[in-house]
């Protein structure tokens, strides 16, 4: 990368000014002399304008009296205080200057307050964490995210694992009880379940119905398909599993395959496969199809099914395309092939030369198998669970076992007694064996133990990990699940703060499968992609904007997270690279040609497309927008926190917010409307240093798309975008390529904020003062081992930091 260090001195003026308000903070130097200019004369021990002193406030802003300090800074960020008849009044950089400062430290008091630990800190699992780690611990599925499963999680600025936020209430309790019955009926169920395999064709005529003879007579019984040529078409018949010769067996995870083929137009998409459980209202697959009709091909995928009874199964074609008055379903003519004589519904579908006029999917046949249990699922559940009724020695034994796995440490003296009395007295209850044992189960599920990562000694005050709590605290860093048997052994070994044998661990666990939930869970919580889609685009306004569009962007970011990762690269690809990751749906988006394969894919990129890095991926231009129209200030505030590190004060009170343009006045872009607040003096001051944050990517639409005029309502032109901007220190862009050019000339400010980030989301607390210095040290590392990320996060678990409670 060439150096410019006249770029260079420019990003290290501008951040130097962004974090001027936290530096060594000082009340007397920093805000005094303002209180003493400006707010003392009428809110002192002899004058107390609205009841209202200052002098008795405390000095420690953030830890005490933060509601009265919150409202001297709303009072001074609205331009009320001080008063407009005032003879000396504050500028309005003067004014934003201090309302940043007194932000900065209610910031950092609220997360003081957040961090702050007792002699034991507990951490709830989140609902993924909870899915993930039942499914390792007894080999079950739990589907959390469906009616009457558990709740949602909380989030602080995107991150969703911080234990100061996920709080447990009653209706918590209500849920993990009933998740936890569920859960053991599947693993342990009344009835033996027969494990089935069953498939069918797709269409299956039987004698006496239209067509029969004449297809038996041409051999062609066999070869009749199903095809979906209208946008949101539905095949109903896709439930092997049907008649009394084929009851459903019950709840697991079963294994579907169809084999398919998909035929398009010329220059238009490719039918969409999606198969939708009816009953349940999910989808359980989807993905693009192309295969022609002679050579067709085959998609398997799992899926989990609660206790329902007949699953019922519907495959759509959504590629988008119309819709037809009259299909072959309706026709009831089978169909074979577009080759053969066509029909009067065919010729609705394909031209003179028999060529598919939009996507046509064509199912052939379906099969499925299950329930799948995996060897060691069962072995897990046979150890947990007596073999013999009544034997109390296997039930100790059992219970043991299960409680030290979900308890993710030893066991306490006496601490087994508690589940085995509950199996007593279940069976004097007059509880069947089987019944009395799963009640201690479900004690042990609902178990704070168990729904809580715990740090920490009730009696003594530790400040460091113990072996079993590193094991914890990495798994869930790099698998959001419980360690695996090789981390309890080293656990118990009492290895994991050998250095040598974390970084082989941190090797072992990213290249294992689980791996991946480390890039897609952390990528969406630093970045803030649970939002992409939180404001659904305006249809009319952006009309090829769908769902599958909309898990493509985040899906790309994901991807492209995982690939820095993966091939050590460096946090300079997250500003700007020459590639990036894309599926087919994304590449139309973007422009970028001959990508079927439905599956993202590392793609080079022309200067043409204008995309690189994170910041000009649709997920991110998207998430900053409100569905009608982009928002610079958004945009800017976004790049501010998640790269910069920096949290923008909260705007002044009763601002009017921008309003769409007149239909009957001229066009005018957002940014000229956004020009108004530069001559507000509540606003000026911050927007001068958010604005051209989010300016530069203003050549991007509400959806991410790039454009070189903005369309808006009124008279005339749409006006040419202007993408340019002028940071604090007078240096000036022209678009988001400069702008990202500058960001790589200055990486260590990006390094410090991605490593707190990284800390936030593996320690599951907030960063500190107190922390500052380690923090330092593994951006250091990272720097030394130029900022590759993969380095990065092996710094931060090697660090004396992911050791520290």
């Amino acid at each position: 990368m060439l150096h410019r260090p006249n770029f260079s001195l420019l990003l290290v003026s501008f951040l130097m000014t962004l974090r001027a308000a936290s530096a060594e903070p000082s009340l007397e130097k920093d805000l005094q002399p303002f209180l003493d200019a400006h707010c003392m004369r009428c809110h002192d021990a002899n004058v107390q304008e609205g009841e209202f002193r200052l002098d008795v406030l405390s000095k420690e802003i953030g830890q005490q009296d933060t509601p009265f300090w919150a409202e001297v800074m709303e009072r001074i960020n609205s331009g009320e205080m001080p008063p407009e008849d005032e003879a000396i009044r504050p500028t309005a950089e003067e004014s934003a200057k201090i309302v940043e400062w007194i932000a900065a430290r209610l910031k950092e008091g609220e997360a003081a307050r957040m961090a702050r630990r007792d002699r034991v800190s507990y951490n709830r699992l989140t609902r993924d964490e909870y899915v993930n780690t039942v499914r390792d611990l007894i080999g079950v599925q739990y589907d959390a995210t469906d009616p009457g499963g558990l709740l949602e999680d909380p989030e602080w600025n995107g991150f969703e694992r911080l234990g100061s936020v996920l709080t447990l209430s009653a209706s918590h309790i209500e849920k993990y009880m009933t998740a936890a019955e569920v859960v053991l009926s599947e693993a342990y169920p009344d009835q033996k379940v027969e494990y089935l395999e069953a498939s069918h064709r797709a269409v299956e005529l039987r004698p006496n119905q239209p067509h029969y003879d004449r297809l038996e007579k041409a051999g062609l019984l066999d070869k009749i398909r199903y095809p979906l040529t209208t946008s949101g078409a539905i095949f109903r018949a896709s439930n092997p599993y049907r008649g009394p010769d084929r009851k459903f067996p019950g709840a697991g995870v079963y294994e579907i395959t169809y084999t398919v083929c998909g035929i398009m137009p010329e220059n238009g998409p490719p039918p969409r496969m999606q198969v939708y459980e009816h009953k349940l209202d999910r989808v359980l697959f989807e993905q693009d199809i192309i295969a022609p009709e002679d050579n067709p091909t085959t998609v398997t995928f799992r899926v989990h099914w609660p206790a329902v009874r007949n699953p019922e199964i519907h495959v759509i074609n959504t590629a988008a395309g119309p819709r037809h008055p009259r299909t072959n379903a309706e026709s009831r003519i089978p169909f074979i092939t577009t080759a053969h004589p066509r029909a009067p519904w065919q010729m609705k579908i394909t031209d003179e030369q028999g060529r598919p006029r939009y996507p046509i999917l064509i199912i052939d046949a379906i099969s499925m198998r299950g329930p799948i249990v995996t060897e060691l699922e069962q072995r897990r559940r046979d150890e947990y669970m007596p073999n013999e009724a009544g034997n109390m020695a296997q039930v100790r034994t059992g219970l043991a076992a299960m409680a030290r796995r979900a308890f993710r440490r030893p066991l306490y003296d006496g601490e087994l007694d508690r589940y085995v009395q509950i199996v007593e007295s279940e069976i004097e209850a007059g509880e069947s064996f089987n019944d009395a044992v799963k009640s201690a189960m479900t004690a042990i599920l609902c178990s704070k133990s168990f729904l809580f990562l715990a740090e920490g000694d009730e009696n003594s005050d530790r400040a460091t990990l113990n072996d079993w709590e590193i094991a914890s605290r990495l798994s869930y860093l790099l698998w959001s699940t419980m360690p695996d048997d090789e981390l309890f052994s080293l656990a118990e070994q009492g290895k994991l703060r050998d250095p040598m044998e974390l970084d082989r661990q941190v090797e072992r666990m990213l290249a294992d499968p689980r791996g991946q939930k480390f890039s897609d869970s952390f990528s969406a919580q630093w970045l803030h992609l649970r939002k992409v889609g939180m404001f659904p685009p305006d249809k009319k306004l952006y009309p090829e904007y769908d769902l599958h569009l909309e898990k493509s962007m985040v899906g790309e970011t994901q991807a492209f997270f995982k690939e820095v990762l993966d091939q050590g690269l460096t946090l300079r690809e997250f500003l700007d690279s020459d590639w990036t990751m894309v599926n087919p749906r994304l590449a139309r988006f973007y422009g970028i040609d001959n990508i079927t394969k439905d599956a993202f894919q590392r793609v080079s990129l022309d200067r043409d497309t204008h995309r690189g890095g994170l910041l000009t991926q649709a997920s991110i231009l998207s998430l900053t927008s409100d569905g009608t129209r982009h928002r610079p200030v958004h945009r800017g505030a976004w790049l501010s926190e998640a790269i910069l590190g920096k949290t923008p004060p909260p705007p002044p009170a009763n601002i009017d917010p921008i309003e769409p343009n007149p239909v009957d006045s001229p066009k005018a872009t957002l940014r000229m409307k956004l020009e108004a607040h530069k001559h507000d003096s509540r606003c000026a001051a911050c927007h001068r240093k958010i604005d051209p944050l989010g300016f530069a990517f203003d050549h991007f639409n509400a959806i991410g798309k790039w454009r070189t005029h903005e369309s808006v309502e009124g008279t005339g032109d749409d006006p040419v975008v202007d993408a340019s901007g002028e940071l604090p220190d007078g240096r000036k862009f022209e678009n988001s390529d400069q702008f990202k050019q500058l960001l790589l000339d200055e990486l260590d400010t990006f390094n410090e904020t991605f490593v707190e980030k990284l800390a936030t989301y593996g320690l599951r607390r907030t960063m500190t003062f107190d922390d500052h210095d380690e923090l330092r040290e593994i951006a250091r590392a990272g720097k030394e081992n130029d900022y590759r990320v993969r380095e990065i996060v092996k710094a931060f678990v090697l660090s004396d930091l992911f050791q520290k409670r």
